[in-house]
């Protein structure tokens, strides 16, 4: 028997700053998860390059949690990735 995928939403009520912060904060980690992986950088690794750093405040970034704005630019830099800002597709 094939299990039917269900969108959790289904199931229980989801707060809709669910969607707003966390799933956006999910994609960021990942592609911070994956630009450690190609620059073959450890977080402690990672934060040496980056003057006033801990890799707490990385591992901040990767798991998801509440980071400053100013921490995560700084570790884009160093992956060579950058944010980009657009509409919203509905």
């Amino acid at each position: 028997m094939v299990d039917k995928e269900h969108d959790i939403s289904e199931f229980i009520e989801i707060p809709s700053e669910y969607k707003v912060i966390n799933l956006p904060k999910q994609k960021i980690s990942e592609a911070v998860r994956l630009g450690l992986k190609e620059k073959k950088l450890s977080l402690r690794k990672a934060a040496d390059k980056v003057e006033g750093m801990s890799y707490p405040q990385i591992s901040r970034i990767t798991s998801g949690e509440n980071y400053n704005i100013d921490t995560l630019l700084k570790i884009l830099n160093i992956l060579d990735l950058e944010i980009e800002i657009k509409k919203k597709t509905l």
